[in-house]
C-alpha cells in the first residue's frame, strides 16, 4: 500500500526539530563581535551612516540568544513533560560565570595597578557591586568614560536568564508570546512617558521596565513560531526561501544606513535568525559557515568580555612602536581579542563547559554558545 509523502514544509519541520546545531549562527555571531569591536575602535567612514552603528551588533547578539535559549525550553518539555529550572541555572552558571568573574578580577588588578588615582579608575570600584550583581543596567550611567560599561549588556541577558525560563514553565501554548506583547507595549508606554516629561527617567521602576530588551523578546516570538508545526509551515516559504537570509540582511543592512525605527530593525534581526536556522542551506551558508568566521563565533563570548582590554593593549603597543595609525586598532584588536578568547575557551572554559553535560536533558551543541551576553 502506496503512502502519502508529506509536504516539503511538514518534512523541513521535522528535521528543524532534529537539529541540534544551527551552523551560521557562529557566523551570525561573528558579524556580530566584528560590529561591537568595530565601534569602540573602528575610523570614521564618510558618508557611510552605518558605519556609525556598530552598537547594534549587540542587538543582533541578543535576538539570537533569545531564539536559542526559549527553543532549548521548548524542547527539554516536549521532550521531558518538563522544564527543569535547576538544570538550565547550572548550565548557565557553567557558561557564564567563569569567564565573567574571572575578568572582573582581571579589571580590578589592572584598574588598580594604573588607575586606581583616577576618576575613572575609582568609579570603576564604586560600581564593582552591580558589575558583581549584574545590575549595571539598572545602576550605572554612561557618563563619560566608564570602565566595563558594557556589562549592560550582560546585565540584560542574565536577567532574561533569571525570568523567563520560569515564564515557559508556567505557561503554554502561545501564552508566552501574548505576555511579550504586553511586555512590549508597557514598555512602549513607558517610553513615551519619559519623552514627554510625564515620568522621571531616574526612576528605578521606568530603569527597569526599559532595561527589557525588545531583540531578546523578538528572539522568543521566533522560537516560538518555528517550534510550532502549524507555524513553521505558514513561515517556511518565505523563510525558507533559498536567498531568504540574502535579502533580509540587504534590508537590514538598508534599514542601518537609512535610519530606520529601531522596531524595524530589530524584527530584521529576528527574520534573519530564522531564515538561517530554516534553512541549513540558505543563501549566506558559505560565509557564514567559513571557518575563520565560524571560529570567531565561537569564542565571541570571550571576545566580547575581553575586547576592551584588547584594544588598550594594542594602542599601547602601536604606539610605543610609533606606528598608532587608527585604521590599524580595528583589525589588530579582533585578531588579538580573538587568540585570547580561544586560548580561554580551550584552557580555562573548556572544563566548566564539560560540566554541563551532567545537567543536560536535550542535546544540543550551540544553546550553548548563546552569548551570555553579548555584548
Amino acid at each position: 500500500m502506496r503512502t502519502r509523502p508529506l509536504p516539503a514544509a511538514s518534512i523541513s519541520y521535522k528535521a528543524y526539530r532534529r537539529e541540534s546545531f544551527f551552523a551560521s549562527l557562529d557566523g551570525l555571531r561573528c558579524l556580530s563581535i566584528c560590529a561591537v569591536i568595530w565601534h569602540h575602535t573602528g575610523i570614521a567612514l564618510p558618508g557611510v551612516n552605518i558605519a556609525k552603528h556598530g552598537y547594534l551588533g549587540v542587538d543582533l547578539f541578543f535576538a539570537i540568544s533569545g531564539f536559542l535559549i526559549t527553543t532549548l525550553l521548548l524542547r527539554e518539555r516536549d521532550k521531558r513533560g518538563s522544564i527543569s529550572l535547576k538544570d538550565f541555572y547550572m548550565r548557565r552558571t557553567l557558561r557564564i560565570f567563569p569567564l565573567y568573574y574571572a575578568v572582573i578580577a582581571l579589571y580590578a588588578v589592572v584598574v588598580w595597578a594604573v588607575e586606581r588615582d583616577t576618576p575613572a579608575g575609582r568609579q570603576f570600584f564604586a560600581n564593582l557591586p552591580y558589575f558583581l550583581t549584574y545590575t549595571t543596567n539598572w545602576f550605572v550611567q554612561l557618563d563619560g568614560r566608564v570602565i566595563f560599561y558594557f556589562a549592560w549588556s550582560l546585565a540584560t541577558e542574565e536577567q532574561f536568564y533569571l525570568v523567563w525560563p520560569t515564564v515557559e514553565k508556567l505557561l503554554r501554548g502561545w501564552r508566552p508570546v501574548w505576555l511579550v506583547v504586553v511586555l512590549l507595549i508597557a514598555r512602549e508606554l513607558v517610553a513615551m512617558s519619559v519623552a514627554s516629561g510625564d515620568v522621571p527617567p531616574d526612576n528605578l521602576s521606568v530603569v527597569v521596565i526599559l532595561s527589557i530588551y525588545p531583540p531578546l523578546l523578538g528572539g522568543v516570538v521566533l522560537a516560538h513560531v518555528l517550534h510550532d508545526p502549524r507555524a513553521f509551515v505558514a513561515v517556511r516559504p518565505i523563510l525558507g526561501a533559498r536567498w531568504a537570509a540574502v535579502v533580509i540582511l540587504a534590508a537590514l543592512a538598508a534599514g542601518i544606513e537609512l535610519g530606520f525605527p529601531r522596531a524595524i530593525v530589530w524584527t530584521l534581526m529576528a527574520l534573519l535568525v530564522g531564515a538561517v536556522v530554516v534553512r541549513e542551506s540558505n543563501g549566506l551558508a558559505p560565509v557564514l559557515t567559513w571557518r575563520p568566521f565560524a571560529r570567531i563565533g565561537m569564542v565571541s563570548y570571550g571576545m566580547y568580555l575581553l575586547h576592551m582590554l584588547s584594544y588598550n593593549a594594542v594602542k599601547k603597543a602601536l604606539t610605543a612602536a610609533a606606528l598608532d595609525y587608527p585604521w590599524l586598532f580595528f583589525p589588530l584588536t579582533v585578531t588579538l581579542a580573538a587568540l585570547v578568547a580561544t586560548i580561554s575557551y580551550r584552557y580555562y572554559e573548556a572544563p566548566f563547559l564539560r560540566l554541563k553535560d551532567r545537567f543536560t536533558r536535550v542535546p544540543t551543541r550551540q544553546t550553548v554558545n548563546a552569548l551570555g551576553s553579548p555584548t
